[in-house]
């Protein structure tokens, strides 16, 4: 075993793995026909709101400082999830306004092309005094020096609204069915989908959903722990729905 793999688990067409992506993506070259993403960034740090937050960014569980967990920087992050990927491969990075120039120069330098900038509406805003947040954003990439797929719903558009109920503690849990849009737009059945900052499975559960295989790493025990229980009552749904 991988000296960085601390735990490996199979749940149907899912591999789960336990560990830091940087450690365990050299041992998976090539392996992903797709890769889904929402990096751990920096927040917004500092301010002077004079109204007492809610949420992740209540006063007892952010200190306003832009970490709510361990984040890696963007630089060491593009080329590792290049050499991961098939060629021809998608890529989808996720990122907040602040991140998003940084992230997608970052990326490019390391190889991936740039297809298009996505952007998530999650219809409720964060107060902010400099208009309120309520978009998170996807960097559409490809690997590939010419001829890149397109995707399958050529009606899509750059905006996906969703008011999406949160389905665990995570802080910055994505909804299941964004990653399952774009994991329908850009990979086909059977397909291995890569998530190499699972948190708690979102983007396993849509390829589950999906009929794609998957491997996710994540790094934190708790969040890991939490993606095993989805995947699998995931994978336990497939198949009933299948008999």
């Amino acid at each position: 075993m991988n000296a960085g793999i601390l735990q490996d688990i199979t749940i149907g067409p899912c591999r789960l793995i336990l560990g830091d992506c940087l450690d365990i993506l050299p041992s998976l070259p090539g392996v992903a026909d797709m890769l889904f993403c929402d990096v751990a960034y920096e927040l917004t740090s500092g301010g002077n709101a004079h109204q007492s937050m809610g949420g992740i960014f209540a006063n007892d569980r952010y200190s306003n400082n832009g970490l709510l967990m361990d984040v890696p920087a963007w630089e060491e992050l593009g080329a590792p999830f290049f050499r991961a990927c098939k060629p021809n491969a998608d890529a989808y990075i996720m990122a907040n306004d602040k991140n998003v120039f940084r992230a997608g120069l970052t990326f490019e330098g390391a190889g991936w092309r740039f297809h298009n900038l996505l952007v998530w509406d999650k219809v409720r805003a964060t107060r902010n005094r400099w208009y309120m947040k309520n978009l998170e954003f996807t960097i559409y990439l490809w690997k590939g020096k010419s001829d890149p797929k397109g995707i399958h719903d050529c009606g899509s558009k750059q905006s996906f609204t969703l008011n999406a109920k949160k389905e665990t503690a995570h802080p910055t849990e994505k909804p299941v069915a964004l990653a399952r849009h774009y994991i329908s737009n850009s990979s086909k059945p059977d397909d291995v989908i890569l998530d190499p900052m699972m948190g708690t499975g979102s983007a396993m559960v849509g390829a589950v959903e999906l009929g794609r295989r998957a491997i996710g790493i994540e790094k934190n025990p708790k969040w890991f722990d939490v993606a095993v229980q989805r995947v699998t009552a995931a994978v336990v749904a497939s198949q009933a729905g299948a008999q």
